[in-house]
């Protein structure tokens, strides 16, 4: 049974304090450590400057641990940027599993829905959370007049969510963020940078897509969405059959094919066929290609060598020879 931490985002909330005062810690320099029975590491708040925060999380746990955020009442002032290098447990329906998501990934979101994060035992966390002002942002991003589109979303729309697999670059400077000592020069302004750097290939990634305007996403939306998602990944060797996951989350197909594009940035079947593809590559590593294959729903083993081939440049059976 998870170790768990409930909380509401409110104005002046401080995690790291509701943290500290949640398990009995100390906050020292915005910074509490957890708990000897729950981990080795530390949760990190830093005002950066007015409007903009970050929080880190950077540990590694002995139990499993889960953050349920309630949702906030009304529209969101401030938008909530997460980047999260750790597996990501997904939920079908009621009962929680252990299935991940691919790779690691980063979420843009008005920050006003429940969500529930589940962090596993024995696993290194880089987990950044950036709650920004709706102004500053726009401001930051220096938005021009073909933008017009982007910036009023960021300035108006009362609930939406985005969501990409972070690129390698996007993990490593989050891996250096989480890695600047405290009290080392010009600490804040490091920090700064580094977040700043997010911020910029975030939006160097969602303004690739082609619906920019959006629509808003509510919260039972975004929830069927990501519950979609689970059904998606749940089994990568059986393709998702559009009629049945609609009806699975109570959405229309036309609905739900719209809105997951929107928040994933791709269609169904591509998003399929690109989780798909990692797996193959992980498989890989400790089974033959024909055995990777089957165990993916490839009956053609030349189909999946060419579609392996699509995705990663090079045949499947190359691949693994070179451990690449």
């Amino acid at each position: 049974m998870a170790v768990t931490f409930e909380f509401v985002i409110e104005k002046g909330f401080h995690f790291a304090e509701a943290f500290g005062q949640r398990f009995g810690m100390p906050v020292g320099e915005n910074r509490v450590y957890l708990p000897e029975l729950l981990g080795d590491g530390y949760i990190q708040e830093i005002q950066l400057r007015e409007g903009l925060n970050l929080c880190m999380h950077r540990y590694i746990l002995k139990e499993e641990f889960s953050l349920k955020r309630l949702a906030s009442a009304g529209p969101s002032k401030a938008l909530t940027l997460k980047f999260d290098c750790r597996k990501v447990a997904l939920e079908t329906g009621q009962q929680e599993t252990h299935l991940f998501a691919p790779g690691c990934e980063a979420e843009l979101g008005t920050g006003n829905f429940f969500t529930k994060i589940f962090f596993p035992a024995q696993q290194e966390i880089y987990f950044l959370v950036i709650n920004v002002a709706r102004e500053l942002l726009v401001e930051l991003l220096h938005l021009s007049a073909e933008e017009a589109v982007l910036r009023n979303r960021l300035l108006t729309n009362p609930s939406f969510v985005v969501n990409i697999l972070m690129p390698g670059e996007m993990e490593g400077i989050l891996k250096d963020l989480s890695n600047i000592p405290l009290g080392s020069p010009f600490y804040l302004l490091r920090c700064q940078a580094k977040v700043l750097e997010l911020i910029y290939l975030l939006f160097a990634e969602i303004t690739q897509r082609a619906n920019e305007a959006g629509v808003v996403v509510n919260r039972t939306d975004a929830e069927r969405l990501y519950e979609a998602r689970s059904i998606i990944l749940k089994d990568l060797s059986v393709a998702p059959q559009l009629m049945d996951l609609s009806r699975q989350i109570g959405m229309s197909p036309t609905k739900m094919k719209t809105l997951f594009r929107q928040v994933f940035g791709d269609s169904i079947y591509n998003y399929f066929q690109h989780a798909r593809m990692k797996e193959a590559a992980k498989l890989l590593k400790d089974h033959s290609v024909s055995e990777t294959g089957y165990r993916l729903g490839f009956t053609n083993m030349s189909h999946f060598s060419r579609l392996f081939e699509k995705y990663f440049k090079v045949k499947p059976k190359k691949f693994k020879d070179g451990n690449l």
